[in-house]
């Protein structure tokens, strides 16, 4: 709890994306579990069920984006946040105001950074699933797709 209270603003919507990726990732293990269980072939409409894989990773890619962006703009806020502090004649140096402020900046970029990196393993780990599965889909002589 500390850490929402520190990361200032932008903490929030990084929470959003983290609780919304860990929900695109255990949906999709769940569905990549079940639908790759029998090969693409043995479906009756394989670009139905292509397209059922494929569900939610935009969104998943999309997160990736925007969580180091978010992160960002918290590092931005936070150090307007330092500058403000320094800048301004009426108040007293305050070195504690100051370190919230560098702390507000360097939490939002690391937590961005880390949403990016873990979505970024499953993104890829779910692509690379994918590809494979269609590719030996595409591989198989005619025959034994239409059986």
């Amino acid at each position: 709890m500390l850490l929402l209270e520190e990361g200032g603003f932008f903490i929030w919507p990084l929470l959003a994306c983290s609780i919304l990726m860990v929900a695109i990732v255990i949906e999709r293990l769940m569905v990549f579990s079940t639908y790759m269980k029998k090969p693409l072939g043995s479906y009756e409409r394989p670009a139905v069920i292509i397209e059922i894989l494929r569900n939610r990773l935009t969104a998943l890619n999309t997160i990736i984006i925007i969580a180091p962006l978010l992160g960002l703009l918290g590092t931005v806020t936070g150090l307007m946040k330092c500058f403000h502090l320094l800048g301004d004649k009426v108040t007293v140096y305050n070195p504690q105001a100051i370190s919230l402020g560098i702390s507000e900046a360097l939490l939002t970029t690391a937590v961005g950074l880390i949403i990016t990196v873990v979505g970024l393993v499953f993104y890829n780990y779910f692509s690379s699933l994918l590809e494979k599965y269609v590719y030996r889909y595409n591989s198989q002589p005619e025959e034994e797709v239409n059986e």
